[in-house]
C-alpha cells in the first residue's frame, strides 16, 4: 500500500499519497515524521519527468496517465467521511522548458497545467524562504504540485458531493482582473500566466473557457459553454481611416501551430502572432477589416497567404488575429469582411 501524506490546509482534510512524481527537491520538503517512510519510493525515481502528452480530448491506452507518474489526491478521508467513490483527479509532475510543472488530470484527461517560477526567480524565492517553511510542504503556495493538489482536492470533493456539472462556470472577476472558475458555492481555480490549458491557446480567456468545459464534461457530461459573462474586449488595433471598397460575408477560420516559421505564399516567413490572413484571390498586401458577427469584435489584417480552400470559408486568419476577435475557441465564426482601399 502506498504511503499517505496528510496535506494540511486542504478542504475536507483530504489525504494525498505522494508517489515517484515528486522530485528530489520536493521530497526534501516532506515532514521528518514521514521522511523515512517515503525514502525507498523516492530513491527509485531516477528519470526526470517529461511533458505530458498534448491531447485534444481523448487518450489512447499508451497516453493515459501512469499511476507511477502521478500524485493521487483525496484517495481517502477521515474515518467519519469515508466514501467508496474513487478520486477522479490525479497530478503528473515534470519539467517544462526548464521550470517545474504539474498537470492535473480528471478521469485521465489533462485539464489544467500549473507552472512554477523560472529558475532565476525560483532561486531568489528560495533564499527568501525560511528553513521552517522549507520543511513544510504546505507552506509553498508557489510550488506547482502544491497548487495542483489544492485544486484536485476541491474537484474530488465536489465529485463526491454529487455536484451538478452544469453549476461549474467561468466568470470575469473585475475586482481581481482575472478569470475565475467556480460553482455557486465553491472557488475552484483562478487563471494566471502560470495556470494554463495543457495545450494552451495563448489567450487566457480561451484557456479558461476550455478548462471549464473540460471540467463540465469530465465531472458530469454537461454541455459546453460558448462564452464568458463580462469578458473584457481587447483594445481594437489603431489603424488609419480607410474607405471600404466592398464587403463580403462568410465563415472565417484560423491557422497557426504547425505553420509558424514556414513561408507564406508571398514569400514571407509566417508569424502566427502577426495580424495577417490568407485569402484565395485578394492581392497580397490588401488590408481587410474582419468583424466577428457573433460578438462584434473587429481586426484589420494584411493578406500575405493563400487559402482557405474549404467551401464556405472566405478568409483564414492568423492565430493572433483570431484571438483579437475571439475565433480561437470556436475554430470558425461567421464574419463580415470590409475590403479597405
Amino acid at each position: 500500500m502506498r504511503n499517505k501524506l496528510v496535506l494540511t490546509g486542504l478542504a475536507a482534510a483530504l489525504t494525498v499519497s505522494v508517489v515517484s512524481a515528486l522530485n528530489t527537491s520536493q521530497a526534501n520538503q516532506i515532514p521528518s515524521d514521514v521522511e523515512k517512510a517515503t525514502t525507498s519510493e523516492s530513491s527509485s525515481t531516477s528519470k526526470a519527468k517529461t511533458d505530458p502528452p498534448e491531447l485534444d480530448g481523448t487518450l489512447s491506452v499508451t497516453e493515459q496517465a501512469d499511476d507511477a507518474d502521478v500524485v493521487k489526491v483525496g484517495e481517502s478521508q477521515p474515518q467519519e467521511q469515508v466514501s467508496d467513490k474513487p478520486a477522479i483527479a490525479k497530478i503528473h509532475s515534470y519539467e517544462k522548458e526548464g521550470r517545474p510543472a504539474a498537470t492535473l488530470y480528471v478521469k485521465n484527461i489533462p485539464i489544467v497545467t500549473f507552472l512554477g517560477a523560472e529558475k532565476a526567480a525560483a532561486e531568489t524565492a528560495k533564499v527568501a524562504t525560511t528553513k521552517s517553511e522549507e520543511s513544510d510542504v504546505s507552506a509553498n503556495p508557489q510550488d506547482p504540485v502544491w497548487r495542483a493538489t489544492t485544486v484536485a482536492a476541491k474537484i474530488n470533493q465536489l465529485d463526491r458531493n454529487g455536484i451538478d456539472a452544469n453549476n461549474i462556470k467561468v466568470v470575469w472577476d473585475k475586482q481581481r482582473q482575472s478569470y475565475v472558475i467556480q460553482t455557486d458555492d465553491e472557488h475552484i481555480l483562478e487563471m494566471s500566466k502560470l495556470t494554463i490549458l495543457p495545450k494552451t491557446t495563448q489567450d487566457m480567456g480561451d484557456d479558461a473557457l476550455k478548462i471549464t468545459n473540460l471540467l463540465r464534461r469530465q465531472i458530469g457530461d454537461a454541455d459546453a459553454l460558448k462564452d464568458i459573462p463580462g469578458r473584457p474586449k481587447p483594445p481594437a488595433p489603431q489603424v488609419a481611416a480607410a474607405s471600404v471598397l466592398y464587403q463580403v460575408s462568410g465563415e472565417a477560420s484560423w491557422y497557426g501551430p504547425g505553420f509558424h516559421g514556414n513561408y507564406t505564399a508571398n514569400g514571407e516567413v509566417y508569424n502566427q502572432y502577426a495580424l495577417t490572413a490568407a485569402h484565395k484571390t485578394l492581392p497580397f498586401g490588401t488590408r481587410v477589416k474582419v468583424t466577428n458577427l457573433y460578438n462584434g469584435r473587429s481586426v484589420v489584417v494584411r493578406i500575405n497567404d493563400r487559402g482557405p480552400f474549404i467551401p464556405g470559408r472566405v478568409i483564414d486568419l492568423s492565430q493572433g488575429a483570431a484571438q483579437v476577435i475571439g475565433v480561437t475557441s470556436s475554430g470558425v465564426a461567421p464574419v463580415r469582411m470590409d475590403i479597405l482601399q
